[in-house]
């Protein structure tokens, strides 16, 4: 087992601070897009979203980062620290299989809001979904792309970061 290195610079406590500021705003959007289809769809997507993004992650992943114990970008860090037990640091990036289980995070909401444009379509619903996809797969991947990845000591073998364009990795 690794142990987290004590010699990484943390993040300020800002950068997980805005990274899950705008986090919840997309799990609040993607519960008012489900919520027009049945409050439940919305309860349960608040749940799930919760529950993977904050346990299931970080467990899954997060224990073999180095920032493991630390407060890095995402916050997950320490909250990996205080749930899971460390694993080994070399282990990272095979991590990553378990990030599709994020994904009903992304599309559950852009399914509903566009099956709900099919069944009852009003400018407010193209709306709320067009917002939804920029704050999800916008907004997200620019705020951890500007404010994460430059400063990650993880980023040279980090998949997310292998998948950043060069401009906004630099």
């Amino acid at each position: 087992m690794s142990s987290p290195s004590s010699c990484l610079p943390s993040y300020h406590w800002r950068v997980p601070l805005i990274e899950n500021s705008v986090w919840v705003g997309v799990y609040l959007l993607g519960a008012a897009i489900l919520w027009l289809l049945h409050p439940l769809a919305a309860a349960a997507y608040l749940a799930y979203s919760l529950v993977c993004m904050y346990l299931l992650v970080p467990g899954l992943v997060c224990t073999s980062c180095s920032y493991y114990g630390q407060t890095c970008h995402s916050g997950q860090g320490r909250i990996a620290s205080l749930l899971y037990s460390p694993r080994p640091q070399a282990s990272f990036p095979s991590r990553f299989r378990y990030m599709p289980l994020a994904a009903p995070v992304f599309l559950a909401p852009l399914l509903a809001g566009g099956l709900l444009l099919v069944l009852r379509f009003s400018l407010a619903r193209v709306v709320l979904t067009v917002l939804f996809g920029i704050l999800a797969l916008g907004v997200t991947r620019f705020v951890t792309t500007r404010l994460g990845c430059p400063r990650c000591q993880q980023r040279h073998v980090c998949p997310a970061h292998q998948r950043t364009p060069p401009s906004a990795a630099s």
